[in-house]
């Protein structure tokens, strides 16, 4: 019987944070993952707001958003030296939250790396919760929460 695949879903908003999360997700549990997925959504409201204001149609916001999305995750992995790593970049539009939620479901991922501070402002995260707050308030999956090193100093 063939041993089943270590898998990690790491969430990626092009953070400091989410870069020390995906440098972290290469040993979690003391086990090398067999496949690290960095996944970046698109968030849905983001899309919406830019159609509200005139910025284009939705199609042309879309392709613009992943193809920009795209790129920067490209760059955003070789900054973070996984280079040789079993990497697949992931790009999804929706709800943050729900879409790591929803990806961890599909591809029946082991464990969830999540940086502790992502790019959302402070105001929003007061009223509204971090993505990665949510993602704990409704994933059945374990999450690892994983602090900048400067917040672990005491």
């Amino acid at each position: 019987m063939a041993k089943k695949k270590y898998k990690v879903l790491v969430g990626v908003d092009f953070s400091p944070s989410s870069a020390f999360a995906l440098q972290s997700a290469r040993s979690v549990m003391g086990r090398r993952p067999d496949q690290l997925y960095a996944l970046h959504v698109i968030d849905r409201d983001f899309i919406q707001k830019c159609i509200g204001n005139r910025l284009g149609t939705e199609a042309e916001i879309k392709k613009t958003l992943f193809l920009e999305a795209k790129s920067k995750l490209q760059a955003f992995l070789a900054n973070t030296g996984l280079s040789g790593d079993p990497v697949e970049p992931v790009i999804r539009e929706g709800i943050p939250f729900l879409e790591i939620n929803k990806q961890a479901i599909e591809k029946d991922v082991d464990i969830i790396v999540l940086g502790t501070q992502g790019t959302s402002g402070d105001m929003e995260r007061i009223f509204f919760g971090s993505t990665t707050e949510r993602v704990l308030r409704f994933i059945k999956r374990p999450v690892l929460c994983v602090p900048m090193e400067e917040e672990r100093k005491p």
